[in-house]
């Protein structure tokens, strides 16, 4: 049994995951260890352990296949739910949700293939709608980024690397481990799901403080005395109600299915290859493609030193590792004549792309030494450059097979005119700095041109 037993199980795992009802997601809050019976009221209203009766709602069954339930544990009648359901369900809010669950799509069965591994809340697959849209490239003001929203100062414990070629963070596959990391371990110090959500949004520190110094223990509770951040008490409201509505059958115009669910596998890769022409050469959608490796601050993997992985959708494994054999052109080049005043941090700057890079395709180049008319390999990663007048050479110049003899009088500028050339194209086509001192009877490569003065 190959790749597709494999597929086929997951898929199984996946479904078994959403499908099994009554999963104890939230077992253990301490707000519902609280929680007695009230027979003196309607059903489904119960008393708790907060200052006067505080009624709890009754959360319907689920009525889609993602969750176990619509909420897994019993919520609070509380405004700000109330209010967030509101918003979501109609106008601008309902609209942006679409938006968010119509990004998560690629991304659902990867979250929750890891949710339900690690026995976590499913709730959790809809945190990122809360955190940045799903959006893999979100950067907040304060310089947070990707779909989890990771600071630079809380990557350290985590498989997440920044550097000149690519922003881990951004990163789907290893935000998504690092983040459900960060919440396990809020989880065993604060041995309360809600709390470990409240301290992913404002800090582990800030809620066992509050913890600590009011003897409250229950994140409803800490919210209703306003001890929390007020993005805090309204993180998991929101989160609830994004929730509800994710998984109430499209009644709201939502999404009623994922579509052809996308599992991920990773490819370790020997070389550096354009992420657009792997997408091109294995019909894959180039958006998709991007967006899974939105990581890489150029659509170029980084060099094969770095242990690099491309993450392909499985049912393409095979495409693409024969792609990654057998094709040689997965990364496209120039050749650039280096001229009088070129610097290599110019050079980089122009075609955006790191000094690393042009040393890495150019071993043994020198900032300090280069020479006039040495050719560099540069990569070209970016479609909208403009041609850079006097270094680019163009590949026409490998057939210019005329000679033009000069004459008195002649200059570059005259003669480049003559064959549509920029003076820079006729002095980097032949290895002349553009202010060369030209003398009558040297010869020229110039473009065969009919009615023009070259010898052959």
């Amino acid at each position: 049994m190959g790749m597709g037993w494999n597929i086929f199980r997951r898929q199984t795992l996946i479904l078994l995951f959403f499908y099994l009802a009554g999963f104890p997601l939230f077992a253990g809050m301490s707000h519902l260890q609280t929680i007695r019976a009230d027979h003196s009221t309607s059903p489904g209203a119960v008393t708790g352990s907060f200052t006067g009766a505080v009624k709890y709602r009754n959360t319907p069954e689920r009525t889609e296949h993602y969750l176990a339930k619509v909420w897994s544990s019993t919520l609070p009648a509380d405004s700000r739910i109330d209010y967030y359901l509101e918003h979501f369900s109609k106008g601008d809010g309902l609209a942006y949700l679409n938006r968010c669950l119509t990004r998560a799509e690629p991304f659902i069965p990867f979250i929750a293939e890891r949710l339900e591994a690690q026995g976590m809340p499913p709730e959790i697959l809809y945190l990122p709608v809360i955190e940045s849209a799903f959006r893999v490239d979100a950067l907040s003001r304060s310089g947070a980024a990707g779909m989890w929203q990771f600071m630079m100062n809380s990557i350290e414990p985590y498989d997440i690397s920044v550097n000149a070629w690519q922003d881990d963070r951004r990163d789907f596959w290893k935000s998504t481990e690092a983040a459900l990391h960060k919440l396990n371990y809020n989880y065993r110090k604060t041995g309360d799901w809600y709390l470990a959500l409240a301290a992913y949004n404002c800090g582990l520190g800030k809620v066992t403080r509050t913890v600590a110094s009011s003897g409250i223990s229950d994140y409803w509770e800490l919210s209703e005395k306003n001890l929390l951040p007020r993005e805090t008490r309204n993180y998991i409201p929101k989160l609830a109600a994004v929730t509800i509505l994710s998984n109430s059958k499209g009644s709201y115009g939502l999404p009623l299915h994922w579509g052809a669910r996308t599992f991920w596998e990773k490819i370790p890769i020997e070389k550096s290859v354009d992420i657009r022409r792997i997408a091109q050469k294995a019909g894959i959608d180039k958006n998709l493609f991007l967006t899974a490796h939105n990581e890489l601050n150029y659509a170029v993997t980084p060099p094969a030193s770095s242990g690099y992985e491309l993450k392909v959708p499985s049912a393409m494994r095979d495409q693409i590792l024969k792609i990654l054999e057998e094709e040689s052109d997965l990364l496209e080049f120039k050749r650039y004549k280096i001229q009088s005043g070129d610097t290599l941090s110019e050079l980089a700057e122009w075609y955006r792309i790191p000094i690393s890079m042009v040393r890495e395709y150019n071993p043994g180049v020198s900032s300090r030494y280069l020479r006039i008319g040495q050719i560099l390999l540069v990569p070209l990663i970016h479609d909208d450059i403009p041609e850079r007048k006097g270094v680019m050479i163009s590949d026409m110049t490998e057939s210019w097979t005329g000679r033009y003899t000069i004459l008195e009088g002649d200059s570059l500028w005259g003669i480049s005119r003559q064959y549509n050339l920029s003076p820079e194209e006729l002095a980097a086509g032949n290895s002349l700095p553009l202010n060369a001192v030209i003398k009558p009877g040297m010869i020229l490569s110039v473009p065969h041109s009919e009615g023009e003065r070259f010898e052959n």
